[in-house]
């Protein structure tokens, strides 16, 4: 039997038992206090699992699990960091029958304050996501996250990228020839880091000048792992190289053969870049070791993602194809490509119009 009384700070509280746990609902009012029961019943009555004790904390834990089994090891590392890092701190501890859409939104727009709007984006779709699940799971009734509007995308930095002369001099830069292959690699194909370090003397096809992405090297608690699928459908593709960058290809296979054949207890993994025993390279390393080459050519905001951005450039100020960049890149979509890089086709258009009059004249 349902009671209710006024406490000492003169709110109103119902307490009642369900299923044998002891539920307390409050209000500056006797009848607040008594709607809130009352909704309460309604949900339990309505939906097959209602729960109204779970937090979020636990459920991102019950959400989790459910997701293992359907998303790459890299993706799960990526929800369990934004869940721990900022959903958890902020509203782990609500009840998600209790969370609403004002919640929500105060929650994003306090992280804005610290974090990039790409990142609160993400933010609001894991947590979309969860509590999507709990409504089909029957949890809850409503998915309150759905009615608030992700933050608008907004450019942080200004995308840094080499010259054809900058691009020679960063490469002049690099004595090892195992890092220079990298980076010649990373400036001719356009790939991410990722796919790179993932590449496979398997997917390299010397008579066809091409190299076919099918696997990526990610970090997963702080360790270089191989995951045998990639970021996306598109993500998957070939890409052709030029004579230079094959022939270099080559004779970097023979280094690394040799060095496979004189390491003892060496880790075959069939990688174009392998660590010091075979096993994949830490991802981190590359990204610091570009850091290290671009400040030697007086380029020090110039990241390891430059050299895809440089690759696509290049491309676009040569006169190439979008759709032809689109599909070196395995951007998910043309208009991806054109969003990203359409601070260039002012340029373009002033050299298509000088085309034009010289055609003309």
């Amino acid at each position: 039997m349902a009671k209710i009384k006024k406490r000492a700070d003169g709110r109103y509280v119902l307490t009642t038992t369900t299923n044998g746990k002891r539920k307390y609902f409050y209000g500056r009012t006797r009848s607040e206090a008594q709607d809130k029961h009352d909704a309460f019943l309604k949900k339990s009555e309505t939906l097959a699992n209602f729960n109204g004790d779970i937090t979020i904390t636990e459920w991102s834990e019950e959400w989790l699990r459910i997701k293992s089994s359907t998303i790459t090891p890299g993706t799960m590392d990526s929800y369990r960091n934004i869940i721990q890092h900022y959903i958890i701190p902020d509203i782990g501890s609500i009840k998600l029958a209790d969370l609403t859409a004002p919640t929500v939104r105060r929650f994003l727009d306090t992280r804005l304050e610290t974090l990039s709007s790409r990142t609160v984006r993400y933010i609001h779709t894991v947590l979309s996501a969860m509590l999507k699940q709990a409504v089909q799971d029957e949890i809850i009734g409503t998915n309150v996250a759905a009615k608030v509007r992700k933050p608008k995308l907004q450019k942080t930095r200004e995308m840094i990228t080499l010259t054809p002369d900058e691009v020679k001099k960063f490469l002049a830069e690099i004595s090892d020839p195992e890092q220079h292959m990298i980076f010649k690699m990373a400036f001719a194909s356009g790939c991410r880091r990722s796919e790179l370090l993932g590449l496979s003397w398997t997917n390299v096809d010397f008579k066809k000048k091409t190299i076919t992405i099918a696997q990526i090297v990610i970090k997963i608690n702080n360790v270089a792992v191989i995951s045998e699928t990639t970021k996306n459908a598109s993500s998957r593709r070939s890409i052709t190289l030029d004579d230079e960058t094959i022939a270099e290809l080559k004779t970097h296979e023979k280094r690394v053969k040799k060095r496979r054949f004189s390491t003892p207890n060496w880790i075959h993994n069939d990688l174009v870049f392998p660590g010091k025993d075979g096993s994949p390279i830490f991802p981190d390393s590359v990204s610091l070791l570009c850091k290290k080459y671009a400040t030697k050519i007086g380029k020090p905001a110039f990241s390891m993602h430059g050299t895809r951005h440089t690759h696509a450039t290049l491309l676009i100020e040569a006169g190439v194809n979008f759709k032809i960049i689109q599909a070196r890149l395995g951007h998910a979509s043309f208009t991806e490509t054109m969003n990203t890089y359409s601070h260039l086709t002012p340029t373009m258009e002033y050299d298509a119009v000088e085309k034009i009059e010289q055609i003309l004249s």
